[in-house]
Parts: C-alpha cells; sequence; structure tokens
C-alpha cells in the first residue's frame, strides 16, 4: 500500500513485483530509509545544482511559471514553442519560449493532462501523450509536526496502514530529529528545541484531502501515532503544517503500462521523463516509483536528443551522459532465479507451462 501509494486491488501486479524485486528482495541490506542529512532535498541539492547550471552553461530557470501548452510544427514535424505564464510578480504574464531545439516533459499524470489539453496540434502528432494524460494519480497529504518533548521510538521511521481513521489511504512518518540529530538546531529555525520533530506523509489520500488542519493534527496526536508508540500520548504539538497535493503521484493502475508516456515521442525532438515513463530500449534496474528512476530517465532523455540530432550536429559530438547501473543482484537471489529457471525448462521440455501462464487457444 505504501510502496505504491495506493490499495493492493487498485495497482498493477506486475509493477507491485518490480517494486518488491527492486526495493526487497534482490538487495536485501538496503531495504531502509536514507534521508539527508541536513536541510531538504530542494534546499541542499536541487538549488545547488541549478546554481551551478545558471553560472556554468547559462540556464535560465523560470520560477513560479506554468507552461499551458506545447506548439508543435507540422512542416518541420518538430515541437518549435513553450506557451507559459509566469506568477513571479504577483500577476499573471504571459510568455512564449520559441525557436526550440527541444522540449522534454518531466510531468506526471496531472501535468501532462493540463499541458496536453493547451497543446490540439501535438495532441494530433503525439497520440500517446493524449493516452498518458488520462492516466489518474494520487492525492497526497503532507505534515511537519514539532512536539514539546522527545519521544524514542524503535526506528527512526514506520509505516501507518489499516487504520479506521485513515479512510483507505496509507501513511509513513518519519523522526527527523533522529534522522538528522548533526543538524537538529535548524529543524526549529533558530528558536529553542523543544522535543520531536516528525514529518508525516498520506497516500492514496483523497478521502483525507477534506479535513482541515486540525482535523489531520488530531488524527495524527490522538489515533496514529499514540498506537505506533505509546510514548507519543503525553506529547503536545506546539506547531504544525499540513500542505495538500491532489494529483501528485503517480497510480501504476492495472493495465496502465501501455498507456504510460514513452521517453522517445512519436515527435523527434520531444522526450519524457519521470519514473511513470516506459525507456524502451533505454529501459533501467531502478522500478516503481522512485526518485532514482525520475533522475535516470532524465539523464537517458538527454541521452536520446543528443543522438538522435534534435540538438544539432554539435549535439551529436557531445559527451553522454554516463547512467549507472543498479547493483548486482545478492547471491542468494541470483541463485535461486537460476534453479527457478532450471526447473521450469525441464518441464518445459516435458510440455507443461507454469500454471500462472496461459497459452492463447
Amino acid at each position: 500500500r505504501v510502496g505504491l501509494f495506493k490499495d493492493p486491488s487498485e495497482l498493477s501486479a506486475a509493477v507491485s513485483m518490480e517494486l518488491l524485486y527492486y526495493y526487497a528482495l534482490a538487495h536485501q541490506n538496503s531495504f531502509d530509509v536514507r534521508w539527508i542529512k541536513r536541510g531538504s532535498i530542494a534546499e541542499s541539492i536541487i538549488l545547488p545544482m541549478a546554481d551551478r547550471l545558471v553560472q556554468r552553461n547559462g540556464l535560465a530557470i523560470r520560477g513560479s511559471s506554468r507552461v499551458n501548452g506545447v506548439d508543435f510544427d507540422a512542416a518541420s514535424g518538430r515541437v518549435n514553442a513553450v506557451r507559459f505564464t509566469d506568477y513571479s510578480s504577483g500577476s499573471p504574464v504571459e510568455g512564449v519560449l520559441d525557436d526550440l531545439d527541444a522540449v522534454v516533459l518531466a510531468l506526471g499524470a496531472k501535468g501532462m493532462k493540463a499541458v496536453m489539453s493547451g497543446s490540439p496540434n501535438l495532441q494530433n502528432a503525439a497520440p500517446e501523450l493524449v493516452r498518458a494524460s488520462q492516466q489518474d494519480a494520487i492525492d497526497v497529504v503532507a505534515c511537519r509536526l514539532w512536539l514539546d518533548k522527545k519521544v524514542p521510538t524503535l526506528e527512526p521511521a514506520n509505516v501507518f496502514s489499516r487504520f479506521e481513521g485513515l479512510r483507505g489511504a496509507g501513511g509513513t512518518f518519519f523522526m527527523l530529529d533522529q534522522l538528522q540529530k548533526d543538524s537538529e538546531a535548524e529543524l526549529w529555525a533558530g528558536d529553542e528545541i523543544q522535543g520531536s520533530v516528525l514529518a508525516c506523509d498520506f497516500y492514496g489520500a483523497d478521502r483525507l484531502m477534506a479535513l482541515d488542519d486540525e482535523g489531520i493534527l488530531r488524527l495524527l496526536m490522538e489515533e496514529l501515532l499514540p498506537a505506533a508508540e505509546p510514548g507519543f500520548g503525553g506529547a503536545k504539538a506546539v506547531d504544525w503544517e499540513v500542505r495538500r497535493y491532489p494529483g501528485a503521484v503517480s497510480w501504476f493502475s492495472p493495465g496502465s503500462f501501455s498507456s504510460r508516456p514513452p521517453l522517445e515521442t512519436s515527435v523527434r525532438n520531444l522526450m519524457c521523463a519521470g519514473d511513470w515513463v516506459r525507456m524502451g530500449d533505454r529501459e533501467h534496474g531502478s522500478k516503481g516509483l522512485c526518485q532514482e528512476r525520475a533522475f535516470v530517465s532524465g539523464l537517458e532523455a538527454a541521452n536520446a536528443l543528443l543522438g538522435n540530432g534534435s540538438l544539432g550536429s554539435s549535439g551529436r559530438n557531445a559527451n553522454r551522459a554516463t547512467v549507472l547501473p543498479v547493483r548486482d543482484d545478492e547471491p542468494q537471489v541470483v541463485l535461486g532465479r537460476q534453479l527457478n529457471n532450471a526447473k521450469w525448462g525441464a518441464l518445459a521440455s516435458l510440455g507443461i507451462d507454469p500454471p500462472w501462464l496461459s497459452s492463447e487457444q
């Protein structure tokens, strides 16, 4: 439920198995929480990387902007402009980026739906993106709690599941004061350190979205957290923050694979990136809903544009991004796969197929 953020009956069995294999089976000693040592991913990784690209490569980043559509030129068979609205000044300002070499759509289902609805010419040129835009996504509620006392826990991270108050959602909580203990003062933004700091996230949270902030707080402090660790029963929240993200997470529903966007689209200079993207010949060992897969797909989108000439002759000669494979499976997994293949290979020679496979009549 938490790994793919939906009830198992609403998930693709194939993607669920991929996720379990990637996260838990093939690399069992890595099945643990990794948390950045200080700050957030945005502060400690994305912002420095963006600054470096701006300073070294002249990248222009248009924050507080929303893409309204991508223009396709039928004569050249290329996308040639992106239309957007800039909200950075407080008032919406319409803008266009034109004479483009290439576009990478690093979007989820919600973003894809919005962009494709404003791109009528592209709809005809890339019907696979129309199919992708019809996919559903998962609502998320994210909370941060600052408590008046330290609450010791057996583990710094845990899962909420099957509580009546969740209303069908799944959840996780992370003890940030334990995971980021070397920079605990930063969690309190310079104020006096009083107690534990938690990040709590709910997935498949469509039925929780209507609760107000106080309702979410009561659910956590009165039901969920005390059930996970009795020590929370005597704690009070001195501050809290609740954020809601409708349609924020990819939903790998049954039968959705063929509708997920491909990395290389029907339009030569238009690529897609994200954890839900089908990577084709560039497929990678990272599976399911994960940042690693999203990152790798972005690198491969750039490599594809360099290789197909969309970025000009200089692009063809440019260095490709190096994509590291996932590390080898653990020995017992390799052995188990070999034994399984040998068994079913022998049975196949006798005309016996695995019971989960069926042949066409």
